[in-house]
């Protein structure tokens, strides 16, 4: 089973397997580096997250929900334009 950690200072989640919500809590503070905060939470792995896991594929799932990586194309390129828009802003 995969969780998603969540943490203070980091905009995406790191993930976590293991067998429940304590021991994901374990395994995610001991790969806690300097500078990602406290941990904020720890939500399971949606099932579409889990299967890009399983490919070897970066997840990247924010703490409210949502997810760059679904959606159609015309919306994630959308996306991406408005990102490079804002670029020397961010």
């Amino acid at each position: 089973m995969f969780y998603l950690a969540f943490w203070q200072r980091r905009s995406t989640a790191t993930v976590v397997e293991a067998r429940d919500r304590q021991q994901a809590r374990a395994r995610a503070k001991s790969r806690q580096k300097q500078g990602y905060g406290v941990l904020v939470s720890l939500q399971q792995a949606k099932p579409e997250d889990a299967a890009l896991i399983r490919r070897g594929v970066w997840v990247r799932r924010r703490r409210d929900g949502s997810s760059p990586q679904f959606g159609s194309a015309s919306e994630r390129q959308q996306a991406r334009q408005q990102r490079s828009r804002y670029r020397s802003w961010l």
